[in-house]
């Protein structure tokens, strides 16, 4: 790569660094293409980017808060990025549980916050936004939906006691 492509490269690489909110370092040594290809395809299905970068181009790229991942950059290494860190920290989990000594997270930033290893995984274990979503939705509709199924059981209530009344059986009682 010459002088104007490794320019290119740190200001794409800080273009990407400051556009996604989350981004986690990866150690991958020792994987095949095909393993290569198969990570890439399941991180565009979580909604992540993966990109293999260049040690001492990507270090050029870090600035402000992102100085921490300094030392994550060493030997064979891997960045993803994503909108949603948990979504992020799941795959990441999921793809290394087959793969231990090949594929590991190493560090990662959350909004600017440096994340260890073990921070990603802790990540991992909470639900995904879409999960969460929908949980506060239905904490949301559940004194709705109480409300209508009240009132939904009062006015049917009336319907049987009018309908009992027409039968006869409301002039009996009364009588």
């Amino acid at each position: 790569m010459d002088r104007l492509g490794k320019q290119e490269f740190v200001e794409t690489f800080e273009e990407i660094f400051d556009r996604f909110p989350c981004m986690v370092v990866v150690r991958q040594v020792g994987l095949d293409a095909s393993t290569t290809v198969q990570l890439r395809k399941e991180a565009r299905e979580a909604g992540a980017t993966f990109q293999v970068v260049k040690n001492r181009l990507a270090k050029r790229a870090l600035h402000g808060s992102k100085e921490d991942l300094l030392n994550a950059f060493k030997g064979p290494t891997g960045v993803f990025f994503s909108e949603d860190p948990v979504s992020l920290a799941k795959f990441i989990a999921n793809f290394s549980k087959k793969r231990e000594e090949k594929f590991f997270a190493l560090a990662g930033l959350l909004e600017g916050k440096f994340l260890r290893d073990q921070d990603i995984r802790i990540l991992s274990t909470l639900p995904s936004l879409d999960q969460l979503r929908t949980q506060v939705l239905g904490v949301m509709n559940a004194p709705a939906i109480k409300v209508l199924g009240t009132i939904q059981e009062v006015s049917s209530q009336l319907v049987r006691v009018i309908k009992a009344y027409g039968d006869g059986k409301g002039m009996k009682a009364s009588s």
